[in-house]
């Protein structure tokens, strides 16, 4: 691995440490619970812009330590000493701050169904980012927000226009570029990471029927509560014992994945959705620096345009529901 690599790796993990440090007290305040009492909330987009960036840099470089772990581990093995790490930090965390009364829920069943949906999903991005380069993997899970566009009518019966629908269809034509046959991708692996893609769009439909009534960190907690018996039941069997070699990478990808949820939590808090949002999408760039720098991979021109086109249509949905939410204002 290039020494230029760890360089960018320690200036990235020295930003990310200043950041923590200027906004952690805040931070836990607000992702503790909601106010009892109503208080008026004040937008604050840069620091907003600042926790999403930090996001999108903690969840590809989740992705990065996965796809390392994948040459030693399986799928499941990693989803497990994922969520194991996380839900060790969460708990020490929450238990120096006097919050662990917050791992108490009021709907249990909903966060089970979250929690068994996200655990799956997880597995499949995981198994996505193992056997795919990493701007391909990246791309596929890109299609999220496609799904919940599908998924809004029989699920929530919100109506879906024409308008919507069509940027859908632009989206899965990117979705096909890069399943071109001259880009030697699997037809399978193709259609893993659009059922990673699929699976985090019904999180995100799950997280909106949480959201109005559970904080952040009790369905973080469930999530990886159940994530971790889950994947458990199945280590007696495909385990193997961490080496020297990946335990740092073990050890990262806990921290990291806790991170990017808590970041990509607190983005949302502090500035506008039409502002948060299209930011995820410089987990491209990360991807791609990844792919470079670590496996000497650069993806093909299809594969570029590809998700350009299903970035594209996102950005396109999202700038309709800012409209339409709007007008409705």
């Amino acid at each position: 691995m290039r020494p230029a690599f760890w360089l960018f790796l320690l200036v990235l993990n020295h930003c990310t440490i200043i950041f923590l440090n200027q906004s952690f007290h805040l931070w836990i305040i607000q992702i503790s619970k909601p106010s009892k009492t109503p208080v008026k909330h004040q937008d604050q987009p840069l620091q907003g812009v600042g926790f999403a960036l930090c996001a999108a840099a903690m969840l590809s470089t989740m992705n990065m330590f996965g796809k390392l772990l994948g040459s030693v581990h399986d799928p499941v093995e990693i989803t497990f000493y994922r969520n194991l790490i996380a839900i060790i930090i969460l708990l020490i965390g929450l238990a120096v701050l006097g919050k662990l009364s917050l791992i108490k829920t009021s709907r249990p069943k909903a966060q089970f169904v979250r929690s068994f949906v996200g655990t799956i999903g997880m597995l499949f991005s995981m198994w996505s980012v193992v056997i795919l380069p990493l701007a391909t993997a990246t791309a596929l899970l890109f299609t999220a927000p496609l799904f919940v566009v599908l998924l809004s009518y029989p699920l929530l019966k919100e109506r879906v226009g024409l308008f919507r629908l069509g940027a859908v269809m632009i989206g899965f034509l990117g979705v096909i570029l890069i399943a071109q046959p001259e880009n030697d991708v699997e037809p399978l692996h193709i259609a893993i990471g659009l059922i990673a893609g699929f699976l985090n769009g019904i999180v995100a439909i799950c997280l909106r029927w949480l959201g109005n009534t559970e904080s952040t960190a009790t369905t973080n907690f469930y999530f990886l509560f159940y994530g971790v018996i889950g994947t458990g039941l199945a280590m007696p069997f495909i385990g193997e014992m961490p080496t020297t070699e990946t335990s740092p990478w073990i050890l990262g990808i806990g921290i990291v994945g806790l991170l990017s949820l808590l970041f990509k939590t607190q983005g949302f808090r502090l500035g506008p959705a039409a502002l948060i949002s299209p930011i995820s999408y410089t987990l491209m760039i990360w991807a791609l620096i990844y792919d470079y720098f670590i496996w000497h991979s650069t993806p093909s021109l299809a594969v570029i345009i590809g998700a350009f086109v299903i970035i594209s249509s996102n950005v396109i949905i999202l700038w309709r529901e800012n409209r339409k939410s709007r007008n409705v204002d």
